[in-house]
C-alpha cells in the first residue's frame, strides 16, 4: 500500500512538471530529440535565396498569447527560442516554440497582426538529416500539413 501511494504521487509531480497548464508554458528538455538538439545555427536553401537562422531563447515562453494555450496544454515544449526567416535583402525574426503535431516535429511561430505582437500563428513540419560532420547536416522544411513537399537547406554555421 505504502508503494502504490508513493507512486502515485511520483506520478502526479511527474504530471506537473512535464505537462502544460492554463497559466504557464513549460519547456521540456530531452536531448535525443533530433530537432530539438541540432537546429539551431544558420540554414541556407540549396534551390532558393532563402536563410533560416535559430537560436533558444526559453524566455519566450512568457510572450505566447494565452489563446494559444488551449491548443499547446497537451504538447510538450521540445525548444524555443527565436527564428530569423528572409533572404539577404529582407528577414524577419519571430518568436517560436518547437513541438510534436501528428507524430512529427512542427514549429509554431508567432508574428505581428493587426498591430497586436505574437497575435497570428503560422506553422511547419520540418525535420533534420544529421551528417556525419556537423557541417554535413540537412535540414527540411516542409508546410504545416503533410501533403506539401519539404524543401532542403544545409547548415551555415
Amino acid at each position: 500500500m505504502k508503494k502504490l501511494i508513493i507512486t502515485l504521487i511520483i506520478s502526479v509531480v511527474s504530471m506537473n512538471i512535464y505537462s502544460q497548464n492554463d497559466s504557464i508554458l513549460k519547456y521540456t528538455l530531452n536531448k535525443e530529440n533530433i530537432v530539438a538538439s541540432a537546429i539551431d545555427g544558420t540554414w541556407k536553401s540549396k534551390k532558393r535565396s532563402q536563410e533560416i537562422t535559430v537560436y533558444k531563447d526559453t524566455s519566450i515562453l512568457n510572450l505566447i498569447p494565452k489563446k494559444y494555450y488551449k491548443f499547446l496544454y497537451k504538447k510538450a515544449i521540445y525548444h524555443a527560442g527565436y527564428i530569423t526567416l528572409g533572404n539577404k535583402d529582407e528577414k524577419q525574426q519571430y518568436p517560436f516554440l518547437l513541438i510534436e503535431l501528428n507524430g512529427n516535429p512542427h514549429l509554431v511561430f508567432f508574428r505581428k497582426r493587426n498591430n497586436e505582437p505574437y497575435c497570428d500563428a503560422e506553422s511547419f513540419n520540418l525535420f533534420i538529416a544529421r551528417g556525419e560532420k556537423k557541417s554535413e547536416d540537412k535540414l527540411f522544411v516542409g508546410g504545416d500539413f503533410n501533403n506539401q513537399p519539404f524543401f532542403e537547406f544545409v547548415r551555415v554555421q
